[in-house]
């Protein structure tokens, strides 16, 4: 199954964010997301150059989020698997507040499929107080810059190398929010809520108001139903557990 053209319809328009990033396109994932290509963008410890393209594409998660994940970031509420996240990553940078607080995005099941929770598990058993991808530096809203500035280069690297009649397909500006556009764009095709929508991506208007314990156990329920419906998969080529694709 392919991912259907995208027609940005009138909630599309309104509710990605931001409305400037372009979500990548199938065509360009297929070819930056075939095996070979994805194998070249690997670094020997650096696992974030796997997870971290695939977390924000699962989940609409922004990069700052992502690179100040930790292993108690990633655990069980209600038995649904969730990432605890906050907003720019600000609490692991030493300034938590009110309007950092964590929300909780049920992991998808591509995630789980690929082994997203062994490889956490991993390192709650053998780093367990650093970050998941410590292997960047994080400073004030600046966790990841230099991943970033790798993934653009790879994504460059990759299109140099494409027959003249293919490099049209990147003429869109992609760079990682696209990731994030695309998963966007995917939950609202699936006929994601709203609500659910800005919860997972943070919007005070999804999250106003006071949960009790009960409403809040069917909120994220609703949550996870609704995330296993965006299927974020068909929008990519095949893809691999990071050691079948090293392989």
């Amino acid at each position: 199954m392919r991912c259907p053209q995208r027609d940005c319809n009138e909630a599309i328009e309104t509710m990605l964010t931001p409305q400037t990033t372009p979500p990548f396109t199938a065509e360009a994932l297929d070819i930056l997301f075939e095996k070979a290509n994805f194998k070249a963008f690997q670094k020997t410890g650096f696992m974030s150059h796997y997870w971290a393209p695939l977390v924000s594409a699962c989940s609409g998660t922004r990069r700052n989020e992502i690179f100040y994940l930790t292993p108690d970031d990633v655990l069980q509420h209600d038995g649904i698997w969730v990432a605890q996240i906050r907003a720019n990553g600000l609490k692991a940078a030493g300034a938590a507040t009110e309007t950092t607080a964590a929300r909780a995005v049920p992991i998808h099941p591509t995630l789980k499929r690929l082994g997203f929770l062994e490889f956490v598990q991993e390192r709650r058993r053998t780093r367990p107080t650093e970050r998941l991808f410590s292997e960047y530096r994080a400073g004030q809203e600046q966790a990841g810059m230099l991943f970033s500035r790798s993934f653009t280069s790879w994504v460059k690297t990759t299109v140099s190398r494409l027959p003249d009649d293919q490099k049209h397909l990147f003429d869109d500006d992609f760079h990682f929010p696209s990731l994030r556009a695309l998963f966007s764009a995917e939950a609202i095709r699936s006929g994601m809520s709203e609500g659910t929508w800005q919860r997972l991506h943070g919007s005070s208007d999804g999250l106003s108001g006071a949960l009790d314990q009960d409403q809040e156990r069917r909120a994220l329920e609703r949550a996870d139903a609704e995330m296993q419906r965006v299927d974020i998969e068909a929008c990519f080529p095949a893809l691999y557990p990071y050691e079948e694709l090293m392989a």
